[in-house]
């Protein structure tokens, strides 16, 4: 077999997890239901946000939020993220870092 398949949860409930943990890239998969959100951050690497279900509403910077839905949503590195459900259904998305934050340090 080629390829290498990775799993990761279906749910409506809150899920964090890590897919993928490559130089290349890491991958992280997230489901916040209504009113959840991820805790205030400055993005550690160039990233790339895939919503696949739901409305994310997410603010950058000094920026006033944004909603997106089915989209994928480039953010520079050491940009502050505020990533927050204000639906009142699951917001469901994956969030690639490529290269690997550990890489990018090292390019720096």
């Amino acid at each position: 077999m080629i390829e290498n398949p990775f799993p990761y949860t279906e749910s409506d409930e809150k899920v964090v997890e890590r897919i993928i943990d490559a130089d290349v890239a890491m991958i992280n998969h997230v489901v916040l239901p209504a009113g959840e959100r991820l805790p205030e951050h400055y993005s550690d690497s160039n990233v790339f946000l895939t919503i696949v279900r739901g409305t994310l509403s997410m603010q950058l910077g000094d920026q006033k939020p944004h909603l997106y839905t089915k989209s994928v949503i480039q953010v520079p590195s050491r940009t502050k993220m505020n990533i927050i459900n204000g639906a009142d259904e699951p917001v469901e998305f994956f969030i690639v870092k490529a290269p690997h934050p550990r890489v990018y340090k090292e390019q720096e």
